[in-house]
């Protein structure tokens, strides 16, 4: 193991005109497998997309720039067709689809899973890059509005070795894996994030979209300015592209709720509000602080509703507990965290289910079947 380096230079190739990229798609012709990476603007803006594609395959590093009025689609085409090397496939591969339609079409080997699957305790790529390559990789990028242009050549040094060294890493992993006797294990898991990435999002919840972190101890009141100044936030976020965060934090609307609920008079005046937020438009968020204010309490938002079927008895979360305390000890002896066995979720299914066999968990989509054959002993000891 190499003692852990700052970064060294690294050979890319930046893809900004068509003629570039045909060349790069007649290469990619003759490839097997590719390491893929994307960079994308989510922390920025309200509609993220995708800002750089980054590729290694054949001992050569390309990074693509979708944001150059380039026509991708054939190079996505043929890249549909290759083995890929991704970190984290799942947020990569929702991004490439929201903004392309992309869907890989020959696998995946998702190096975050094989790290947590192999049972190492940091599974993140930088952490991955000292340990197995011996490259300290700089964190300090990981916010970079990557839709600027022109990038700096620092941020496109970066970019690129999110890529450069991830088959290095694939044959570390790949390695401790078959050691391990869990490659089935990796394959598994990475056909189902790949399969996950392909479902659609769903549907936010109009009863619970607005109640952000700090709600829950609120009186109904305040709730009431909180959901209308969160509406007005989603509003010019949406209208502007910015990040909902960027427009005023979640502590100011907060803290703006209380004020307002507190008010015994109108408030008639942007003037008085006790914050500005960074867009301005002060005007819009008076309306929605005067909206609040006229609301009678039977207009007030109450407590969440929830589902009278997802009530568990006590006896159902003694059980669960039971469960998840014997499913516990067979993640310790493997070496593995108990998050990448079984959720409590799924436990809870699996209790209200009666699901004692591999079959009845499958059918129901509860656990992948290398998990369910891992916890059925400690399933047949607690259900019976």
């Amino acid at each position: 193991m190499t003692q852990p380096k700052d970064a060294d230079n690294t050979d890319f190739e930046l893809i900004e005109n068509d003629i570039r990229l045909k060349t790069l798609t007649s290469q990619l012709k003759t490839a097997s497998v590719v390491a893929l990476d994307t960079e994308a603007d989510s922390f920025h803006h309200y509609r993220p997309q995708v800002c750089l594609i980054q590729v290694t395959f054949d001992g050569h590093t390309s990074i693509v720039d979708p944001l150059a009025a380039l026509d991708i689609t054939g190079f996505l085409k043929e890249l549909a067709k290759k083995e890929l090397i991704i970190h984290d496939a799942g947020y990569d591969l929702r991004m490439l689809k929201a903004s392309f339609g992309f869907k890989p079409k020959n696998g995946v080997f998702d190096t975050m899973l094989a790290a947590a699957l192999s049972g190492l305790p940091n599974v993140g790529l930088s952490s991955l890059l000292e340990q197995v390559v011996g490259l300290k990789a700089a964190k300090h990028n990981q916010k970079a509005d990557w839709s600027k242009r022109p990038l700096t050549e620092h941020l496109l040094q970066y970019a690129a070795e999110d890529t450069i060294f991830l088959a290095q890493i694939r044959e570390y992993l790949d390695a401790k894996l078959h050691k391990l006797g869990r490659s089935d294990w990796h394959t598994e898991s990475c056909r189902q994030a790949v399969a996950a990435a392909d479902i659609d999002k769903e549907p936010t919840d109009p009863d619970s979209e607005w109640r952000i972190k700090g709600t829950g101890t609120l009186s109904f009141k305040v709730m009431a300015f909180v959901r209308e100044v969160w509406y007005w936030r989603a509003a010019i976020a949406k209208k502007t592209n910015i990040a909902p965060f960027m427009i005023c934090r979640n502590a100011d609307i907060i803290k703006l709720a209380d004020w307002a609920a507190r008010k015994k008079t109108p408030i008639d005046s942007a003037r008085h509000l006790p914050f500005r937020p960074h867009v301005n438009n002060q005007k819009a968020l008076l309306a929605a602080v005067q909206t609040a204010q006229k609301l009678t309490p039977q207009q007030w938002p109450g407590s969440r509703k929830s589902d009278p079927s997802k009530r568990l008895s006590k006896t159902i979360r003694n059980t669960v507990n039971d469960l998840k305390a014997e499913c516990e000890k067979i993640a310790d002896e493997l070496g593995l965290s108990m998050q990448w066995i079984a959720s409590r979720a799924a436990l809870t299914r699996i209790v209200l289910d009666n699901a004692t066999t591999t079959e009845q968990i499958q059918k129901k989509k509860i656990l992948m079947n290398w998990q369910a054959k891992l916890i059925l002993p400690a399933i047949q000891q607690i259900l019976g």
